[in-house]
């Protein structure tokens, strides 16, 4: 089951919201939150929601053994490396056993059977807010939970279970425990759901449609023109963005209906002006993952150029790993290591050069620049997509020599019609990774204010939108083919 699914927008959702309606006590709707999201695991296996179950129990357990143990460190740092250990365990048997075995059987003639079996529903997300969790009780940054239950609810509640965001136990905590669930939190949360349900069946499930026909990442790449590619690749691109963006805001919204406020997890990434600034935009939760319990740790920026260089070296192989067991993934982050690293390299030149010269003077980026690093950042993400869509390297190889074939197919007269009848919603796609629709709702209530319009008519306009986004969503979803969002696989 998943947010996009007929199921869940028409029987789960409604059944949730009524009868967590019905009963006001807050510890009655944390009981219901609880048993609906282990419905919702539920119907990924029950011997996953076992899995979950006993791992959150030993999260928990961790816990309360390391306040338990108040300064005794060196038992409360046993307690979280055996915790994080098991949960890495756990994750790794799951996703990376099949990888490993099929390498070692390529590489040393081996025969070990390759284990073929599902991957248990956001293993991905839920054991980072375990870590997350765990590592946190241990700096004293959260008291541990002390309730079993209200700490699963925590770990697998259903709206950021799937994809996220990693939501950490610190920014969950209080509304745990007291929230407020109103007309206009309601309101506002339906909107966002609403809007990103749009998002989604709508504008990215077309774009990966196009993507498919026009750059398939399967034996068919060998029949595809330069152009298609190309046009391909920039379908591919804005799939990406607008898919997991709608399931964040779907997330969110659902949150925000019953009084929860999690962090946003995408800032318009597409308009970035470098490529550290879009990895400050794209999937901020999992970014801010590695940063706060990964890079910092290992000493950050603190200690000396070549060590930060190391440290982001190990930050970004983990981010390749995480997003999938093949080594296209591993090349994906890689990659992204080195224009970090380039960038941070022109940084150091420069901040040295000016120590140099006792200059403390600094200048914003002319607007040329800023244009020439945001067309730069726009190549590199679009290549690196490239090498996150194919797992067979056959294939990305395939793929890589389109792009530098210059010498034929770039005039294609079945790629300039496709580009002519899908021209709208492309340019609404393009529209829809930008802060533009954002900004003019903004506007506009700022003029209602100003002319002292009531607010009510600002509130029915953006109802009637919502209303009209979730209808063409339903009827996108009753005519078309079931399209999974891309981030379920991690």
């Amino acid at each position: 089951m998943t947010f996009s699914s007929m199921f869940f927008i028409l029987g789960f959702l409604p059944a949730f919201f009524l009868i967590y309606k019905i009963f006001p006590k807050q510890s009655s709707r944390n009981v219901i939150l609880l048993l609906f999201s282990l419905l919702f695991y539920l119907f990924g296996g029950l011997r996953f929601l076992i899995l979950l179950a006993a791992e959150a129990f030993i999260g928990w357990l961790a816990g309360l053994s390391m306040e338990k143990s108040a300064g005794r460190k060196k038992l409360q740092h046993g307690l979280m490396a055996v915790s994080i250990l098991i949960f890495l365990a756990v994750l790794g048997v799951f996703k990376y056993t099949g990888f490993v075995f099929s390498n070692l059987n390529q590489a040393f003639g081996m025969k070990l059977t390759v284990p073929s079996a599902a991957l248990p529903l956001g293993i991905s997300f839920y054991t980072f807010k375990l870590i997350s969790y765990t590592a946190d009780v241990y700096h004293e940054r959260v008291s541990a939970q002390k309730s079993f239950p209200l700490f699963l609810t925590y770990v697998i509640c259903f709206h950021t279970i799937q994809q996220g965001p990693i939501v950490r136990y610190g920014d969950m905590k209080k509304e745990l425990e007291n929230r407020i669930m109103d007309r206009r939190t309601f309101s506002e949360g339906m909107y966002r759901f609403s809007l990103g349900l749009a998002k989604k069946t709508i504008l990215a499930d077309h774009m990966g449609t196009l993507a498919d026909q026009l750059l398939p990442a399967s034996p068919g790449i060998s029949a595809v023109s330069p152009a298609s590619a190309l046009l391909g690749s920039l379908c591919f691109t804005l799939q990406m963005y607008l898919d997991f963006s709608a399931y964040s805001d779907m997330a969110i919204g659902l949150g925000m209906a019953v009084g929860f406020h999690y962090r946003e997890n995408f800032n318009y990434p597409y308009i970035a002006s470098s490529v550290k600034d879009f990895w400050r935009r794209w999937h901020i939760s999992l970014s801010s993952f590695f940063r706060d319990y990964v890079y910092i740790p290992l000493g950050g920026n603190r200690k000396g150029f070549a060590r930060q260089t190391l440290n982001l070296l190990i930050v970004w192989l983990l981010t390749g790993l995480w997003h999938g067991a093949d080594w296209n993934f591993i090349l994906w982050g890689l990659y992204y290591f080195v224009f970090i690293f380039l960038e941070n390299l022109v940084g150091y030149l420069r901040k040295t050069r000016s120590a140099r010269r006792e200059s403390g003077k600094s200048s914003a980026a002319s607007v040329p620049s800023r244009i020439l690093g945001h067309l730069y950042t726009i190549l590199v993400f679009n290549f690196g997509w490239i090498i996150f869509r194919f797992t067979d390297f056959g294939q990305l190889k395939t793929a890589l020599s389109l792009f530098l074939n210059w010498s034929s197919g770039w005039q294609d007269a079945s790629i300039l019609l496709t580009v002519k009848n899908n021209l709208f919603i492309l340019i609404l796609c393009v529209l829809a990774s930008t802060p533009l629709f954002p900004a003019l709702s903004h506007r506009a209530e700022i003029r209602m204010q100003e002319k002292r319009i009531p607010k009510n008519g600002y509130y029915a306009v953006r109802l009637a939108f919502a209303g009209i986004c979730f209808v063409l969503a339903l009827c996108a979803l009753a005519g078309a083919t079931y399209h999974p969002f891309l981030y379920n696989q991690f």
